[in-house]
């Protein structure tokens, strides 16, 4: 098994949420450097655990153990911590509206009202990652993230709601979903 240090983990990590990116968008969505991205990327494709295809990584069956074993041991006290697990408990109800407003605002268009209300949701719960910050560190540039793209809808850019091939409310949504379920150790489908 690959024992991964904290940052070839936020590396690998970036890769098994994003599927396939490049150096780039990993950098941009780990908040570390491309430089230090680019070591890491070249440093996991020579010991398998990621391949390279054009410019995009995509995490190998070795690599995804590797990153599922650091979830395993770096947040095993987490997976029964009272504080935590409540925290998903009330992120799983503002994950349903979150859905439900995104499916409405696909159907509508992009419905400024509709719109409005997704950004609310997307809001609420980059207030609420504040109170898992402190546990998970890791979790501010996903509040970040999300600022950056509210920004971007504020500024009329409607893509930044849920096009998939760019940082979109709806990607960043997702890959923190499939995050946190990691941390607590639940299946998606839970």
């Amino acid at each position: 098994m690959t024992v991964l240090s904290e940052q070839e983990f936020l590396v690998l990590n970036g890769a098994h949420l994003k599927k396939m990116a490049t150096a780039k968008e990993l950098a941009s969505a780990i908040g570390l450097d491309v430089e230090q991205v680019e070591v890491a990327l070249g440093e996991a494709v020579a010991s398998g655990l990621v391949m390279a295809a054009e410019g995009r990584h995509l995490l190998l069956p070795e690599g995804t153990n590797a990153v599922q074993e650091y979830y395993r041991s770096a947040y095993e006290a987490l997976r029964s911590n009272d504080l935590v697990l409540g925290w998903y408990d009330r992120f799983e109800i503002i994950n349903e509206q979150f859905i439900k407003q995104v499916s409405e605002w696909q159907s509508a268009d992009g419905d400024v009202r509709v719109q409005s209300r997704l950004i609310k949701t997307v809001e609420r719960l980059t207030k609420n990652l504040q109170e898992l910050t402190p546990l998970i560190s890791r979790y501010e540039t996903y509040t970040d993230r999300f600022n950056a793209s509210v920004a971007r809808i504020d500024q009329g850019d409607k893509n930044f709601v849920c096009k998939p091939t760019i940082d979109s409310v709806h990607n960043i949504w997702f890959e923190f979903h499939e995050d946190i379920l990691s941390v607590i150790g639940r299946p998606r489908d839970t």
